[in-house]
């Protein structure tokens, strides 16, 4: 049985895949032009155009001051997601550790929108909740309740992606059982290819969920 990676490993690919990303983002808007006339501009703008439909349509009017928050999260848990299909790597996503620090940044990315949106006075009657005098009733059940959010958000990523992995390098190993070191029959490949569609999948749940906390946490401090 392989021994597990060490978690060092899994944030050293989780900062090469930001790495790529960073390296492809500055690569491809060197030359960009208020007319677009290559087509590495024209997908650009396409994909930025649909992540802010994709986030206004969540979170609403004002959504797409969020674009960049939500767009960035979901091509970079998008990406980690797909590492893992590849030989000799592993999704940094298949680490708790990692979803969980996933999870924190949204839960401090929201409650940061929300306290902007009307203020810290207005975030923290809305954790009392009302009528006031049920104070001490309320804000425990609202802790638990935020608190549970970037949980659930990190045990969900984490065990689809692990789980995927898991069942990948165990079919891996099966491949030789047919005719031993002659033939290597790829049982793990229909789900490799299954995987690309789960890794989309699963960065869009994570992505949206952000996208509807962050909606809540405004629509409650404005009402």
């Amino acid at each position: 049985m392989e021994h597990e990676a060490s978690p060092w490993v899994f944030f050293g690919m989780a900062m090469f895949v930001a790495a790529v990303l960073a390296l492809v983002s500055i690569l491809s808007t060197r030359h960009l032009r208020k007319i677009p006339i290559t087509r590495m501009q024209n997908l650009l703008e396409l994909s930025v155009s649909a992540l802010k439909n994709y986030t206004v349509s969540i979170i609403g009017p004002g959504g797409e001051k969020h674009t960049s928050f939500i767009g960035t999260l979901f091509i970079y848990i998008l990406c980690m997601n797909l590492l893992g299909l590849i030989p000799a790597f592993k999704s940094p996503t298949s680490n708790l550790t990692i979803t969980a620090s996933l999870a924190i940044v949204v839960f401090i990315y929201y409650n940061y929108a929300g306290i902007r949106a009307t203020g810290l006075k207005a975030w923290w009657k809305h954790l009392m909740g009302e009528p006031v005098w049920l104070f001490p009733l309320m804000l425990p059940i609202h802790i638990i309740g935020e608190l549970a959010r970037p949980l659930s958000l990190a045990v969900r990523l984490y065990g689809n992606i692990f789980g995927e992995e898991t069942v990948i390098a165990i079919l891996a190993a099966m491949s030789f059982i047919v005719i031993p070191h002659v033939i290597a029959v790829p049982y793990q490949l229909p789900l490799m290819i299954f995987g690309v569609f789960t890794a989309f999948v699963q960065a869009l749940v994570f992505s949206s969920l952000a996208a509807i906390y962050i909606g809540l946490a405004v629509a409650n401090h404005e009402h």
